[in-house]
């Protein structure tokens, strides 16, 4: 028999999986993503429009309260929103 290999992230797509839908200062999309996969691949970045600045995270619910604290510091810290 054949060996079965399946990707890492295979896994995400059986798992239900929360989304977030941001908007963001568009120069800062690829800081957010940098912040979110340092954590580990917290979260997947997909970008929606890199014009306007809008972006979905993908993540798994028992990630969310890690998720929110992250945006909130960045907000706070005037990093990523307008």
């Amino acid at each position: 028999m054949g060996r079965f290999y399946s990707s890492p992230f295979s896994y995400f797509h059986f798992v239900q999986s929360k989304v977030l839908k941001i908007k963001i200062q568009p120069e800062k999309i690829a800081y957010l993503r940098f912040i979110l996969e340092g954590y580990s691949h917290l979260a997947v970045v997909t970008v929606e429009d890199s014009k306007k600045g809008i972006v979905s995270l993908h993540f798994f619910p028992s990630e969310e309260f890690l998720i929110m604290e992250i945006l909130e510091n960045l907000q706070n810290e005037r990093l990523l929103f307008k």
